[in-house]
């Protein structure tokens, strides 16, 4: 059944006040002259419900919140939303039958409000819209209420120039998707199908890729093929077994050959370089002590050499007369000084009582630098002992080497080179296994990456064809649906008489209008003809929809300006507001439409509700309109799409 959409009322709480308007009937429109406000608060609506609304600067600067009150499915709610930065992004919701307050929802954050509306209309949340190409790797975008809301909101910037965004290719596959899932021809599960076989293929190109790569690295390291690489590495194992065997051989000859003599002198041997080792350690630590030693001596006959000099500068300045007074130079030889006073401080003159200098610490260094003398003979008479004994030990290592070279030279060298030539075997063959492994693990990643790409296959293959079976099953029903959407445009279209028109129908390829054969796009958009195939196409959409009941098309159709590029198509406006008013009229209280125009069209005998505009009685009635002069409508502002 056709899902219920109304918008009950708008209402807008302003700087200077609130703004109400109600939406009781079937048929509205909102009539005036250009710049007084139709698209702003139709856009203004579009923002409540959370999308993004191209907002003028009377509402970005006057308005503060939008209340738009909806029935929608079997619920009441009124949706409220700010409209400053910080609280543009939270949603406040209430349920106009019970007046309680629900949770707030957010735009575009978590528990959107997105999922509230499609899920008041019956419709699936999260589902995503996969693109139909061979090639496609992506699951596709989200679909949200904003995307059910372009089949029912034609704007003033798309009215002569696309419909419903068909011209943005990147929009396709989202188009389609809700087309086809509000008129039924699709399902939940097939848009789930679709996006999984999209990201299977992806999945298997990446496993493919993979093992590619690991067979390209495989083929580089010289090995044919896997069975080569097991072969080969049995034969390693072989001869590290067998090398393993000749080293158990070995040891056992090793140790019959070593007799008691040899073993005794190893160990002199062993006990002799121990001894010159803690020898070559003594020799570096005393060398290391008189190496300080001569550093501090050096230290205190520094310190005695300046101790010498100032006692001789003391002298020196003591028998010195002043004359002129060192600090301020002031003359001393005019002034009468008492006898055994200072010339110059005219203190107690005790210098010639002195004795002629401290010797403390002169002589104090002189006993550290004896001390000093004492410690490094010390220390050349050890460094003397440690010398011959390290000659000594050096002596004996070299006697005790060449005796214990002598003995095995003969017992023991040869077994020692077998020993190692099967230890370097038994080395090269684990590194070599451990490579081969290595390489057999390559191989078994190739093996399940190609496993896994034919896995991910099978079940792609599965999805497509419980894919294609859906579609089968559903195409009665599109042949259908199709043929009556064909059937109802064309009278539309004849009945709205537009210009060089012959024959109009509805691609089952593309969803968009075929005029003459050809599709829309290369129609000519003169005389009003794309604005005019804009309102048919919708009203066709909705119409069938409604006559139908078993689609989820909401019963809604709100157009901004369809006389925009009609210009002087006078009889063509008066068909299009004479079928606004027939559709409504055939199923009363199912089906709204809200229109904005500059302007009815002259003798229209239809029964509608009217709201009138003016710039003297604006839309956001609260603020002074600044007049014809002033204004730059949103049309002029920016006529690109809004996401």
């Amino acid at each position: 059944m056709t899902v219920t959409f109304r918008i009950e009322s708008v209402r807008l709480d302003t700087l200077g006040g609130p703004v109400h308007y109600a939406f009781p009937g079937d048929l509205t429109v909102l009539a005036g002259q250009t710049g007084v406000g139709k698209t702003t608060l139709l856009e203004l609506i579009k923002f409540g419900l959370g999308g993004d609304g191209l907002l003028a600067p009377v509402a970005r600067d006057h308005v503060t919140d939008v209340h738009v009150s909806i029935d929608i499915g079997d619920q009441r709610l009124q949706i409220s939303r700010g409209l400053d930065d910080e609280r543009r992004k939270i949603v406040r919701v209430r349920d106009l039958v019970s007046d309680d307050r629900l949770s707030d929802h957010t735009v575009g954050g978590e528990q959107p409000i997105s999922d509230l509306l499609l899920e008041a209309m019956g419709l699936a949340t999260g589902l995503k819209a996969a693109a139909r190409g061979p090639r496609s790797t992506r699951a596709g975008s989200e679909i949200t209420f904003n995307d059910i809301f372009r089949f029912m909101y034609v704007p003033q910037s798309e009215m002569n120039r696309d419909i419903a965004w068909s011209r943005e290719g990147y929009y396709d596959p989202k188009r389609k998707s809700v087309f086809e899932l509000l008129f039924g021809i699709t399902s939940s599960s097939m848009l789930e199908m679709r996006s999984e076989v999209n990201l299977l293929k992806g999945q298997i190109e990446t496993a493919e890729r993979e093992a590619s790569v690991v067979k390209q690295f495989l083929s580089d390291t010289g090995v044919a093929n896997r069975l080569e690489t097991e072969e080969r590495l049995r034969a390693v194992r072989a001869a590290e077994i067998e090398a393993q065997t000749t080293l158990a051989a070995l040891r056992v000859d090793l140790a019959d050959a070593v007799d008691t003599r040899s073993q005794v002198i190893r160990d002199l041997l062993n006990g002799a370089e121990d001894s010159l080792a803690e020898a070559r350690d003594l020799a570096t630590e005393l060398a290391r002590q008189r190496e300080d030693y001569t550093t501090e001596r050096r230290r205190a006959a520094q310190d005695i050499e300046r101790l010498v000099r100032t006692e001789w500068a003391g002298q020196r300045l003591a028998s010195i007369e002043f004359a002129i007074c060192p600090r301020c130079t002031q003359r001393l030889d005019n002034r009468s000084v008492p006898e055994d006073k200072c010339p110059v401080c005219l203190q107690d003159d005790i210098v010639a009582g002195l004795p002629a200098s401290d010797q403390y610490e002169p002589s104090r260094l002189q006993e550290q630098l004896a001390e000093i003398d004492d410690q490094l003979g010390i220390i050349r008479e050890q460094e003397s002992e440690t010398e011959a004994v390290i000659a000594h030990r050096s002596a004996l290592v070299r006697s005790l080497t060449a005796e214990i070279d002598e003995r095995t030279a003969t017992r023991i060298t040869p077994r020692l080179q077998a020993y190692a030539d099967a230890a370097a075997r038994s080395a090269a063959s684990t590194a070599e296994q451990e490579s081969l492994e290595q390489v057999l693990l390559q191989w078994d990643r190739a093996d399940d990456l190609v496993g896994h790409a034919e896995t991910l296959a099978a079940r792609r293959a599965h999805f497509q064809a419980e894919l294609r079976a859906a579609e089968s099953a559903l195409g009665q029903r599109r042949a259908e649906l199709f043929a009556e959407l064909d059937e109802e445009f064309q009278s539309t279209v004849t009945d709205f008489g537009i210009p060089s028109i012959q024959t109009a129908s509805i691609s089952p390829e593309t969803y968009l209008p075929i005029l003459n054969d050809r599709p829309f796009a290369e129609v000519s958009a003169g005389g009003g003809i794309i604005t005019a195939t804009q309102v048919a196409y919708w009203v066709t959409l909705v119409t069938v929809a409604v006559r139908r009941r078993d689609t989820s098309f909401p019963a809604f159709l709100l157009i901004d300006s369809p006389r925009l590029a009609l210009n002087a198509e006078h009889d063509i406006a008066g068909q299009m507001y004479r079928r606004f008013a027939t559709q409504v009229g055939v199923t009363p209280g199912r089906l709204q439409f809200i229109v904005a125009d500059n302007e009815l069209p002259a003798g229209l005998d239809v029964a509608f509700d009217e709201i009138d505009f003016s710039y003297d009685s604006p839309t956001i009635a609260s603020v002074e309109h600044p007049g014809p002069a002033h204004v730059e409508t949103l049309h002029e502002v920016d006529s690109e799409p809004m996401n």
